[in-house]
This record gives C-alpha cells, structure tokens and sequence, in this order.
C-alpha cells in the first residue's frame, strides 16, 4: 500500500501549489487561472504511470496537471482544462486532474493526441520501451539500465535510490539473492516534449523483473 502512496504524492504536492498565491506582481512568477480553458497551452505539466507485471502488458495511466498559459495581466499562470483525449481506440473528453488509461502500442511507445474546442490537434509520441525493457536477467544477476534523467529504487533490500549520473554509463547490477522486491520504481523527469516541445512528464514506474 504505501508504494502505492508514493506514487500520487507528485499529484498531491502539484495540486497544492497550484492553489497557491502569487507571489507578487512579477510577470514570470506563476498564479493558478481561476476558471477552465478549452483551448491548448503553451506548456502542459504530465504525469504517466506505469504498471508491468512479468512478462504482461504495461497498464498506463495519464494525467494532466494543468496548462501554463500566459496572460497579459498576470504573467504565466495555471488553469483547469477541458479538452479531447484521442488515442488508436477512443475518443473521449477529458477534465483537469482525472486519470486517463492510455493503450500501449507494440512497439512500446505511448501515442495519443489531444484536441481543443477549435479542433486543433497536438500528437504525442512517447518512447517507453527503454523503461519497459530495462532490466535484463543473467543467471542471479539482474542488470538495470537507468536512463538520463531516470532513477532506480529496489525495495526491502537497503540498496539506496540510483540515479543515471551516478553509473558513468554503466548499467546497475544486483543478485536475485540479495532479497529485493520482485519488483523496482523507475521514475523520469522528461522535458521539452510534445509537438511544440514545451511539456514537461513525470513518469513514474513499476516494473516486475521475476514472477
């Protein structure tokens, strides 16, 4: 349960400061837009989570924090959004803060596109296999590959957090019988994404190397 908690503090800790005052008349400081728009934003705040038993389909889960838009009066600011969700099988609507279940692709990457009331669309064209395929099995020894911007946390079996800078481009080895979890968080913090590459994603996973 409490891995579970971990999961939606980034969620928890974003929708607090988003109900934040600003700071002052600055025009780069950052306000939350009362109201909703349905119109695309120069910038949106994402965040994915991964789910991948052994050797199953990933379950992936999309949500929106919110739009940074600019105003003339207040400078960049967050609002509340309404717009479409368009993936390879459905077309929905979808609101700020709502979970949204995204379908994963053969070839692992995550593409759906996103719509506003004037029907402009912005496609996305996540590449996921590098976390999906992460690990790889040798006899008692399991090597992770942790990405740029990525982080590796095993459970119950006091490895401390590893993070890409510290590996030197090598990847992180430990034995099947050093008792960790059969599964590891890989968490990301990816930016300038998107058709306009202004978005910035949280990722964050669950990956099961055995059964």
């Amino acid at each position: 349960m409490w891995k579970k908690c971990l999961l939606v503090l980034p969620i928890l800790f974003c929708l607090i400061s988003c109900e934040g005052v600003s700071l002052g008349g600055n025009s780069n400081e950052v306000d939350y837009c009362r109201g909703v728009t349905r119109h695309h934003a120069k910038s949106l705040k994402l965040y994915l989570t991964v789910n991948c038993s052994y050797e199953k389909k990933c379950d992936v889960s999309l949500f929106f924090w919110g739009g940074n838009y600019r105003d003339s009066l207040s400078g960049k600011c967050y609002s509340d959004y309404d717009l479409m969700l368009k993936t390879k099988d459905s077309l929905k609507q979808i609101l700020s803060e709502t979970e949204n279940l995204v379908p994963l692709d053969s070839d692992l990457h995550l593409r759906y596109s996103l719509l506003d009331i004037d029907n402009v669309e912005k496609k996305y064209d996540i590449d996921l296999s590098g976390i999906v395929n992460s690990y790889t099995v040798r006899g008692d020894t399991v090597d992770v590959n942790v990405m740029e911007n990525c982080s590796l946390h095993l459970y119950h079996c006091k490895k401390e957090t590893i993070y890409e800078n510290q590996l030197n481009g090598e990847k992180y080895s430990f034995f099947t019988s050093d008792g960790c979890d059969k599964d590891y968080s890989y968490d990301c913090t990816w930016h300038n994404l998107g058709p306009s590459k202004n978005d910035d994603l949280e990722i964050s996973a669950t990956i099961y190397w055995s059964k």
